[in-house]
């Protein structure tokens, strides 16, 4: 019997800026660090992808863009693109402010899979329609939460999952940036390792006025959350004159920090060497791990729902939970640190974010 030659995906990209190809030419970066990067290398491995147009309104963008990529057709109007070359699959890239109408331009002209830079959205209106015109239409969708790609990370959650530092109790988070652009990532993470939240406290740093409804810029901050499952998590998330971003994982056995600069660290309890009769931490050697590129990873999980053989590791549902999180934490501050339940009932409140 003839097997039927795997379907090759026709991709395109929306916004030609940094996330989409321009960090390839950073020679600091693990490449592929971009979406045409990711596309590329997974084409070249598997051949089911090809990277064939793409999309800005920048004009020196585009062109820059066509420049390294020859063969791709270039537009300077997403729809007309999306009309002209119909492809399967595209990468939305451009700012939060401007995702969910392409996301749901995207489900109109028949896309099949959309790969869509975080935040999911401005507002939770925004992340649940662009949800349900994807759930309505058969339209596979993954959120560019990279950690959920990140072999460390997945390594952490199933070690986590196994009670490999008891139960979970905490997670401290520390990140550089604003509660949305970079602080969905963290939320992301939060939400994946310590389920679902019931409530937040927060404030909010360089908020410059505004109204409960339009808030007028993304801007740091810290919160205090807790989960249904009794454990809590901290976030700092201030603007600071270096990049961090890691997690302090507590748990009644032990302790992981996981984090940017190779953090990886593992600790379990041994009989103390200062106090008699007590027990403290030491570091472990951190298990092993089949380390791989998020990028390539991203792609074929979405080629693999388009061909319906594996399940969505980023979902829209955390894409909307991640803002959420994110938002409440605006709200909460709005409120003067009052304590915000969820779900959000509050679904027009907008931060707007790049």
């Amino acid at each position: 019997m003839l097997l039927s030659p795997a379907k090759t995906y026709r991709v395109a990209i929306i916004g030609c800026g940094r996330v989409a190809w321009m960090l390839e030419d950073d020679p600091l970066e693990i490449r592929p660090c971009t979406h045409a990067g990711g596309w590329l290398e997974y084409a070249r491995q598997t051949g089911r992808a090809g990277l064939v147009a793409g999309a800005d309104t920048d004009a020196s963008r585009l062109a820059a863009f066509g420049g390294r990529y020859p063969s791709c057709a270039l537009y300077n109007d997403y729809k007309e693109m999306l009309t002209t070359v119909r492809p399967d699959i595209v990468s939305i890239c451009a700012y939060a402010t401007d995702r969910h109408q392409m996301v749901m331009d995207a489900v109109s002209s028949g896309v099949r899979g959309i790969w869509c830079e975080k935040a999911f959205g401005t507002s939770m209106t925004e992340a649940l329609e662009m949800k349900k015109a994807c759930d309505e239409n058969g339209v596979s969708l993954v959120v560019s939460h990279s950690r959920r790609w990140h072999p460390a990370y997945r390594k952490a959650k199933e070690m986590i999952d196994a009670g490999a530092i008891g139960t979970l109790q905490s997670i401290t988070s520390h990140f550089s940036g604003s509660l949305i652009h970079t602080g969905t990532h963290a939320f992301d993470v939060l939400r994946w390792f310590l389920g679902r939240p019931v409530w937040v406290e927060g404030a909010t740093s360089g908020l410059k006025g505004g109204n409960l409804w339009d808030a007028p810029d993304d801007c740091g901050g810290r919160a205090h959350i807790q989960f249904e499952n009794g454990s809590y998590a901290a976030v700092h998330g201030e603007s600071k004159r270096y990049f961090i971003f890691e997690f302090d994982i507590i748990g009644t056995d032990g302790r992981i920090r996981i984090g940017n600069n190779d953090l990886l660290e593992y600790y379990t309890p041994a009989k103390s060497t200062h106090y008699t009769g007590l027990k403290e931490l030491y570091k472990k050697e951190f298990p092993d791990f089949l380390d791989k590129n998020v990028w390539v990873e991203a792609a074929g999980s979405l080629t693999g729902l388009l061909d319906g053989k594996t399940e969505n590791p980023s979902p829209p549902e955390a894409g909307c939970g991640a803002l959420e999180l994110a938002l409440a934490v605006h709200l909460s501050a709005q409120m003067g640190a009052g304590r915000v339940h969820l779900p959000l009932t509050e679904l027009d409140l907008r931060v707007r974010s790049r």
